[in-house]
């Protein structure tokens, strides 16, 4: 498994992740932010998705880096 560089999610990883469509993706990130008492500037890290959805990080992580190769 490739090392991620960077801790933030992104609607692409989401898209990625969960076969669905953008919007679904950003809709995601609003629901997280809320659950997470974020302000809109603040980002949603991958271990924060991670935690709230219950995925297990390590296969969030080789999917996202496979992805980066």
């Amino acid at each position: 498994m490739k090392n991620m560089d960077r801790i933030v999610i992104y609607t692409s990883d989401i898209m990625l992740l969960t076969d669905k469509s953008e919007s679904y993706a950003r809709k995601e990130i609003q629901i997280l932010k809320k659950a997470l008492n974020k302000e809109k500037h603040q980002k949603v890290t991958i271990k924060e998705y991670c935690r709230y959805y219950d995925f297990c990080i390590e296969d969030v992580l080789d999917v996202l880096s496979k992805r980066n190769l």
